[in-house]
């Protein structure tokens, strides 16, 4: 980092922020959007070029150097190997990406480059033309079949192993890190190796206010409206890009069929959802500004400093070393993801800064390949961020808030609290039980009593609190541009209860209309407590005298439909605890590993007990997908909305290769195409992408219902906001599309999909579907509480 400062010192003068690394391809004016990563790769030619030469010397003169790594790093010249080198460690950093893929990466960029400079001998405007055309191209099979043929043409092909590119790429990267001390090679909890940029480099961008994201191109959002998708590959940004398409999905085939696929209500969903226009919520975004450039972590903000590593016990016996162990790699953890956290912030900072003044914004959205619609632009404040980034936005358009409107306002600030099972008019009573300590914090948010942050969604609440003090202080003629949100009881078991007519799981999700809402999580909570107490295992009494609570059982059921595995389970159990404890005395009276070993064994068999007609719909999906590999065919569906899915997981195998790193041995694991499907990978994911694909479709009819209705629609998948004057219109879409959803047997429907995809022979081998039940699904439409 001196070298950094020497040479920011240099430059000061130019302009108040830094000079990012020129784009040879635009104008000076331009420049000062270019991310300021760049100047680091700038920064770290110099010492990295040095540090190449000196490698590149002791190899000509026969010393003890790997020959692999030389084979490459000698056929390029000391400069361009030192930026390739930095500029692919930041990108792949920031990505978090893999030690083993990095090095990958390192070499392939070098040996591109050796294989177009030896064009460049031969034909510089062929090489230039190359240039023009590769910046048009996505990365796919056929570009690359395409270098290869051109490299050929000119015979400036270079064919390397992959054991002489890893070894490459390691040598570069281990050479780049230290002669600049920019990055280190870190080791986490599971094994694995990755690279990470050290203190110095982010108070360097943090100086910066992170005029954008680290070397990655950022997607920022719109000032107009975006274009129309029309088809899978025109919509979205104004201008082209490389990739742009509306389903992400690899397999080229898909798109090919994509093309003649007739989806009007796809097309109309994104195309609303992306046209609803936005703006930066000023007055929220001035706090956040306030505390985070006085230091605070005030609702949530990240940390600065990191969290001390507690000291190895001296005497202490193997399972006092193995906990010291366990709580010392989740310190280096928790302390990885504050740095990220970090950057993220001063991201997000900067891109609503640069927004706030807009009258508009807009969000180009695409989809995954299960039909889910997300942003584009994610790395600022977006429709579908968490609760910092969803707080800063609010819609363009507002409306009068009217009484009924105040009613949805009050449900949604109380459910920022965390009083969402309550019955509605028991949240709008709580609204008003608070109403001093709510106008507290809308007036004094920073030098008040805080009450905002308190709340389980500290800025969203702090957002509905600034607008239940325009409604006081107006009346119902106060102009409100705040979402109000309506959430899904656990999405994947309402999806799961309505395909199978389950009438007991459909009660403990909300599609029967009740009283007060169900939660399931509590029930899951109550029968694993009930295990507890009669268990005599001494990790599971851990748990008794009340101690499974609600917030232990909620992330195992909430992801248990989408096919988390016991393991996961105890990972989860374990991350909760750790939560629970930073709040107070220790949960446990033990130790938590162990504690939550148990409890993942006792989740696991309260969770199947509670949502029986769920499991038994996950394990058809499994067995279907096991009939389908059998055939060797991936698996297609069709959504109720007419997009088209593909689940294709081709099998991979994993080889070992040995390298040296810092005089230790680095072992690192390639995947390498194997040929055919993975059939465990596609017997694991076909139950969570069914329902995934399911609930995109809800989004959709919902999306092209609330357009028709002139309702500006925030979503995120199971969660749907508008403006509180429309939200009891938006509560009666909600239902009624969903129940026209599930009124055909959609799981019959898939399975006929699946058959007319077999071959005769293993027409049989389908086993038959389970059971349907009793549940009323047109009862759904009564039900207040499915959405809430």
């Amino acid at each position: 980092m001196e070298n950094e400062s020497r040479a920011l010192g240099a430059e000061r003068y130019r302009s108040a922020r830094p000079l990012p690394w020129r784009n040879e391809t635009s104008s000076a004016e331009q420049e000062g959007d270019l991310p300021p990563g760049r100047q680091l790769v700038r920064l770290a030619i110099e010492p990295t070029a040095a540090a190449f030469k000196e490698f590149k010397e002791r190899a000509l003169k026969g010393a003890s150097v790997s020959a692999d790594a030389a084979d490459i790093l000698c056929l390029i010249g000391d400069e361009e190997a030192a930026a390739l080198t930095a500029r692919v460690v930041m990108h792949s950093a920031a990505e978090g990406m893999l030690l083993t893929a990095t090095a990958i990466r390192v070499a392939d960029a070098m040996i591109d480059h050796i294989q177009l400079a030896a064009v460049r001998k031969r034909n510089t405007k062929a090489a230039k033309q190359f240039l023009q055309r590769q910046s048009h191209q996505a990365q796919t099979k056929r570009r690359r079949k395409n270098h290869k043929m051109f490299y050929e043409r000119f015979d400036a092909d270079r064919t390397f192993t992959m054991q002489q590119r890893l070894r490459a790429g390691v040598k570069a990267i281990g050479l780049f890190c230290d002669a600049t001390d920019l990055f280190v090679i870190d080791t986490t909890g599971l094994g694995r190796r990755r690279i990470r940029p050290t203190e110095a480099v982010h108070r360097w961008l943090e100086q910066q206010h992170a005029r954008c994201e680290l070397l990655n191109p950022i997607h920022l959002p719109m000032i107009v409206a975006p274009r129309r998708w029309v088809s899978p590959y025109k919509g979205g940004y104004i201008t082209k890009s490389p990739g742009n398409r509306l389903v992400k999905q690899a397999n080229r085939k898909y798109h090919e069929q994509l093309r003649d696929v007739d989806m009007p209500g796809v097309y109309a969903a994104v195309n609303a959802i992306q046209a609803t226009p936005w703006r930066i919520n000023a007055r929220l975004f001035d706090v956040v500004r306030a505390i985070w450039d006085s230091g605070g972590v005030l609702g949530g903000l990240p940390e600065r400093n990191p969290l001390p590593v507690p000291a190895r016990p001296t005497n202490g016996d193997d399972d006092a070393i193995a906990r010291w162990k366990r709580e010392a790699m989740n310190v280096h953890d928790a302390n990885h993801k504050r740095v990220a956290l970090r950057i993220s912030m001063s991201q997000r900072l900067w891109i609503a800064e640069k927004f706030k003044d807009e009258e508009e914004i807009f969000f180009p959205h695409a989809l995954d390949f299960r039909g889910r619609i997300y942003p584009i632009p994610a790395g600022g404040p977006n429709p579908q961020g968490d609760d910092l980034s969803k707080s800063m936005l609010e819609f363009a358009r507002g409306e009068p808030i009217g009484d009924g409107g105040a009613h949805w306002l009050a449900v949604h600030l109380a459910n920022q609290f965390g009083h969402d099972k309550l019955p509605f008019n028991e949240r709008v009573d709580w609204v008003f039980a608070n109403e001093a300590l709510i106008l507290d914090s809308a007036r004094d948010p920073l030098d008040g009593q805080r009450f905002w942050a308190s709340a389980e969604n500290p800025f969203l609440a702090l957002a509905a609190c600034f607008e239940w003090q325009g409604y006081v202080e107006q009346g119902a003629s106060y102009v409100t541009h705040l979402p109000v949100h309506l959430d899904g009881s656990n999405s994947g078991l309402q999806h799961f209860s309505a395909l199978l007519r389950d009438p007991v799981g459909g009660a403990a999700v909300n599609l029967v209309p009740q009283d007060k809402p169900a939660d399931i999580y509590a029930e899951v909570a109550k029968v694993a407590q009930a295990k507890v107490d009669a268990s005599t295992d001494a990790n599971t009494r851990l748990w008794s005298d009340g101690r499974v609570i609600r917030k232990i059982a909620k992330r195992p059921t909430m992801t248990y439909t989408y096919s988390a595995t016991r393991f996961g389970m105890l990972d989860q159990v374990y991350q909760t605890l750790r939560e629970i404890d930073r709040d107070g005395d220790p949960h446990i009276d033990g130790d938590n590993y162990d504690a939550s070993y148990a409890m993942s064994y006792i989740l696991w068999d309260s969770i199947r007990e509670t949502v029986i007609a769920a499991s038994a719909a996950m394990d058809w999906l499994r067995q279907a997908a096991k009939v389908m590999t059998k055939a060797g065919k991936p698996i297609w569906w069709t959504t109720p909305m007419g997009l088209p899915v593909l689940q294709d997981y081709p099998n991979s195998r994993r080889d070992l290769i040995r390298v040296y790193h810092q005089t230790k041995e680095v072992r690192l694991v390639v995947h390498m195409d194997a040929g055919g499907i993975d059939g465990r990978r596609q017997a694991n994911a076909i139950a969570p992408n069914v329902i995934h694909s399911l609930d995109a479709a809800h989004l959709m009819s919902v999306a092209n219902r609330c357009a028709e209705q002139g309702i500006d629609l925030a979503v995120v998948h199971d969660s749907f906001g508008c403006l509180p004057s429309r939200a009891f219109e938006m509560r009666g879409i909600l239902r009624e599309t969903f129940v026209e959803q599930y009124r055909p047997d959609r799981l019959a429907i898939l399975r006929d999909e699946l058959l007319a995809q077999l071959p005769d022979e293993l027409l049989d081998a389908l086993p038959p579907l389970p059971p349907m039940g009793a549940l009323d699904i047109e009862a759904v439409a009564h039900s207040d509480y499915l959405f809430g």
